[in-house]
């Protein structure tokens, strides 16, 4: 219950938007490029649903990989830990997400995995 909570707290803080009349920097998945991947894709009503499940699982297990890292004894080699988890979060987002895109979606699916990764920061 606490870390769950300790992670909701750091995914408010990590994703919380600047003072009402500021523009402050947006996360990755609602940058401009990425959301017009997103809707390149064409997901049909029961892919929606799936697709956002996938989408915030991506963020939470992001998040949740960074407070391992900061909690770990290691202090060298963390940007390199840092990438190689967010690949394999991708990894997994990409495997949810295969049995539910048609083939021809997938190629979109793909634009839009690139467009998220390019606009991740640390990676």
């Amino acid at each position: 219950m606490y870390n769950r909570l300790t992670s909701l707290l750091l995914a408010i803080l990590l994703f919380a938007s600047a003072p009402a009349g500021a523009e402050g920097p947006k996360p990755a998945f609602l940058q401009p490029d990425v959301l017009k991947a997103a809707l390149a894709i064409n997901l049909t009503d029961e892919q929606k649903p799936v697709f956002r499940d996938a989408i915030t699982a991506f963020a939470q297990s992001r998040i949740d990989a960074l407070g391992k890292l900061m909690r770990g004894n290691q202090r060298t080699g963390i940007d390199r830990r840092w990438k190689s988890k967010t690949r394999a979060i991708l990894k997994e987002m990409d495997d949810t997400l295969r049995p539910v895109l048609t083939e021809d979606q997938w190629p979109a699916y793909e634009d839009y995995r690139e467009a998220l990764k390019a606009n991740l920061r640390g990676l």
